[in-house]
């Protein structure tokens, strides 16, 4: 079954290109995972143990929404991508109760939700759905939360640069794999159902998810027509990707290594993005001298590396972004 999704040449020239939906997007999505048979583990077997009977009760408001083995609720749809926690949460207390309800009655057909889930909608148990995200945010995401972002900020900038280079064409083409195929004017998605959607100049936006699992969803806002819908992509990402999940080294041990001024001009060079090559060409160096100095800044979390075609993407954390900032 597929769902077909259909650009006209205005929807072409609407491609946005998004880093995330935010915190609470990514807590719910963990939760999913975390619930799931089908769950990944040989990707992220390490995180996984490590919050492991980290579900607690508190968090019951949240996971009543997330039945094992579904994505739950939409809740992301309802709240809209928020940068930060709070402003999640924020979002999904000012939620209008009928639209939560018409989101929980999809849901409940789709997966049966329990009879607790229903209290949520109201103003008391609003508060404790609240609480819930906070608490699964804090244990599940919030100690990974600048590592993830910084992958999921990489993500972005390599489809804005596939999207600079060879428009959006390109683009579309450069996310054919195992679950889509784009045959223009249609991108074609495989799905549990068929579905045709005709974007009637809306555009979409190509939304990054490290929790999302091995498949595309799409997300549209039933209360909005003229909202563009968001397509989530499993992040592409697998250089260094278990250091996501590893401890913070000791303070200072890894940023040591940075001092020198060839390694300051290489993370200034880095600051939007550039492949290796580029980077030698940037600084004056060698290809070796840059891939050295690249894997010192990756490892003082300073930059993150992701592969994009033959060659490897390098970028800077918000770690970075600071620093180069403050320097």
């Amino acid at each position: 079954m597929v769902w077909r999704i259909h650009f006209t040449a205005e929807d072409l020239e609407r491609i946005q290109v998004s880093p995330t939906l935010g915190p609470l997007a990514e807590t719910t999505a963990a939760i999913s995972r975390l619930r799931s048979p089908e769950w990944p583990r040989l990707r992220f077997g390490h995180w996984q143990r490590q919050v492991t009977g980290k579900l607690t009760a508190q968090m019951g408001p949240l996971t009543a929404l997330i039945p094992p083995g579904s994505p739950g609720v939409d809740l992301s749809t309802l709240t809209g991508p928020a940068a930060t926690i709070e402003q999640g949460v924020q979002a999904l207390l000012a939620v209008p109760r009928e639209h939560l309800l018409a989101e929980m009655e999809w849901a409940d057909e789709m997966y049966k939700l329990p009879a607790t889930a229903w209290q949520l909608a109201e103003p008391a148990g609003r508060l404790k759905l609240a609480d819930a995200a906070r608490a699964a945010h804090k244990a599940l995401v919030e100690p990974y939360w600048p590592r993830i972002h910084a992958y999921l900020h990489a993500d972005q900038v390599a489809r804005s640069r596939t999207l600079a280079a060879g428009g959006p064409d390109r683009l579309l083409a450069s996310l054919q794999g195992r679950w889509i195929r784009w045959r223009p004017p249609v991108l074609e998605v495989l799905a549990p159902s068929d579905a045709e959607m005709h974007l009637g100049g809306r555009g979409i936006a190509l939304v990054p998810s490290m929790f999302l699992g091995p498949m595309p969803s799409l997300y549209w806002d039933g209360n909005d027509q003229t909202a563009a819908p968001w397509l989530l992509l499993p992040t592409e990402e697998r250089i260094g990707q278990r250091r996501l999940w590893d401890k913070p080294r000791p303070d200072g041990a890894a940023l040591a290594a940075l001092v020198g001024r060839n390694r300051a001009a290489a993370l200034r060079a880095i600051a939007d993005g550039c492949t290796t090559t580029e980077l030698a060409d940037r600084v004056g160096i060698s290809l070796a001298a840059a891939s050295q100095h690249a894997s010192v800044l990756r490892d003082a979390g300073l930059i993150i590396t992701r592969r994009q075609g033959s060659a490897v993407l390098h970028v800077v954390t918000p770690l970075g972004a600071e620093l180069l900032r403050a320097g």
